[in-house]
């Protein structure tokens, strides 16, 4: 059952967020340099992989359930509106982070706007070896 251990493999990235989240938490509340915002942001990313992780484990114990979410995942409409919703999320952060780094720039803030620069491109490289790596394998 090809569709059961790919929910068993997203179940086990949902526990890996669940650790880093903590990782996070930990290092926001007793790091060197204490940071409300990385602690905030540990958790909740600890909470929604941990919900996550829950949700999958119920789907992959009850057939009919996992059955359910197969067909509503290989489903070619909602796979075309999964595929352009991805498409319109990534294009508007690449122009939102394109606008930020020239406000940042103008602000005076150019180290900062450094650091979203070179997040904007390492998005931009990852697409591009996704992008090739299936188009070889498609």
């Amino acid at each position: 059952m090809k569709f059961k251990s790919k929910t068993m493999t997203r179940i086990v990235l949902m526990l890996m967020y669940v650790v880093i989240g903590g990782v996070m938490w930990a290092v926001g509340t007793f790091g060197s340099n204490p940071n409300d915002t990385i602690s905030a942001m540990g958790i909740a990313m600890a909470v929604c992989g941990a919900m996550l992780a829950v949700r999958n484990i119920i789907v992959v114990r009850d057939p009919e359930k996992l059955q359910k979410r197969e067909t509503a995942e290989t489903d070619e409409r909602n796979v075309m509106l999964m595929q352009k919703s991805r498409s319109l999320a990534f294009a508007i952060y690449i122009m939102a982070a394109a606008v930020a780094i020239i406000v940042m720039i103008c602000t005076g803030m150019e180290p900062e706007a450094r650091i979203v620069a070179f997040t904007v491109c390492s998005l931009v490289v990852i697409y591009i070896i996704s992008y090739l790596i299936m188009k070889v394998r498609h």
